[in-house]
């Protein structure tokens, strides 16, 4: 009778199998409410924490019950577990769970990248493929007689015209460039809850579109405005002391002149988010609408307004809906608290109305 066994390193493929389906299951919550301790710096291992996970226990049973394999959870209870994740396998699982498609990458990709795969075969080179040379050498042994098991002849002779070596092939794959644009309006109360939330989906964005076009590939630039719009550094985009008044078709303005002025538009992907409490004073609606409209709009892959913690004052985001309702480009929502992360991220990146009529 033969005994069914699991070695070691099949014991710890199905411990990981169970935390990539509980991480599955716990998406959403993390997400929404935390977990992430570091979200994956420029694509390293993203570490989270889980509470009251009991993992599978494997053991190897010598007929008493209590085998080696035997142990306890990790952490004693009330303690949080940390666990690993690949940066691209977390972002692949959270691209499914939500359901967002790849981002669209436009322009003409004049640069190439360029990789090598050894996905040809000659009769010389560098790297000897053995498997390959074996085979053609079997064969030839075969048909000369010096192989014939049924004569006791066991000689496999590899000559040089059996030699079979791998092939580098040159490969190019257009290279895109992209350049994301993050403005925050500055006039409102940035503290608290409501820096949070902003941190959280800025974060966010600024992962998924490095794991799209690669973060080599991605250049992030940050402003913040109150009656005038400027261009600041990531760590003071949440830093900058708060003021009075608000222009918020200032900052609008000011990216779509550096979108025509600093890069050469039809080779670029451009991205806009605007991040504020909605609260518009004069013509200021109507200014960012012209903006949009006839100037960031043909040029942007996709332009988000989040409005945070927006008061009832707030109509700029009843401003755009208005003009841009459904539309493929634009995306407008608002966010109340962390547990609205998940929506937020959905309408931002996930496929509207419109595309789905395409």
């Amino acid at each position: 009778m033969t005994e069914d066994k699991i070695n070691s390193n099949e014991s710890e493929g199905a411990f990981n199998e169970f935390i990539q389906d509980t991480i599955e299951d716990l998406l959403n919550d993390i997400i929404n409410r935390g977990g992430l301790d570091r979200f994956g710096d420029k694509g390293t291992d993203i570490i989270i924490e889980m509470d009251d996970i009991v993992p599978p226990t494997f053991i190897y049973d010598d007929g008493s019950g209590f085998g080696p394999g035997r142990g306890k959870k990790p952490g004693r209870e009330g303690e949080k577990i940390r666990f690993n994740l690949p940066f691209k396998s977390f972002m692949e699982l959270l691209a499914e769970k939500l359901n967002l498609p790849n981002l669209t990458k436009e322009g003409k990709g004049k640069i190439k990248q360029i990789s090598y795969t050894f996905k040809t075969f000659g009769p010389t080179g560098v790297i000897l493929d053995k498997k390959r040379t074996f085979k053609r050498a079997l064969k030839t042994s075969v048909w000369t007689g010096l192989y014939n098991p049924d004569a006791a002849k066991y000689t496999v002779l590899i000559r040089r015209r059996d030699k079979r070596f791998k092939l580098p092939k040159r490969e190019e794959k257009p290279k895109y460039h992209a350049v994301v644009f993050y403005m925050g309006d500055i006039s409102y109360s940035t503290f608290g809850e409501r820096l949070e939330l902003e941190k959280r989906i800025v974060n966010f964005i600024h992962h998924w579109i490095d794991f799209n076009y690669g973060p080599e590939n991605v250049e992030h630039r940050f402003f913040v405005h109150d009656v005038e719009a400027y261009e600041v550094n990531p760590e003071d985009f949440y830093n900058i002391n708060n003021a009075g008044g608000t222009i918020a078709a200032s900052v609008f303005d000011l990216i779509n002149k550096i979108a025509f002025n600093e890069y050469v538009v039809p080779a670029t992907n451009f991205y806009a988010f605007y991040f504020g409490d909605g609260e518009l004073f004069g013509n200021d609606a109507q200014d960012i609408l012209k903006i949009i409209d006839t100037g960031l709009r043909p040029i942007c892959n996709r332009i988000g307004v989040v409005e945070v913690k927006p008061s009832t004052e707030s109509h700029l985001k009843r401003a755009l809906n208005d003009r841009f309702y459904n539309d493929s480009i634009i995306r407008v929502c608002d966010i109340q608290n962390r547990d609205q992360t998940v929506n937020v991220i959905k309408t931002l990146f996930g496929e509207s109305n419109a595309e789905h009529k395409k």
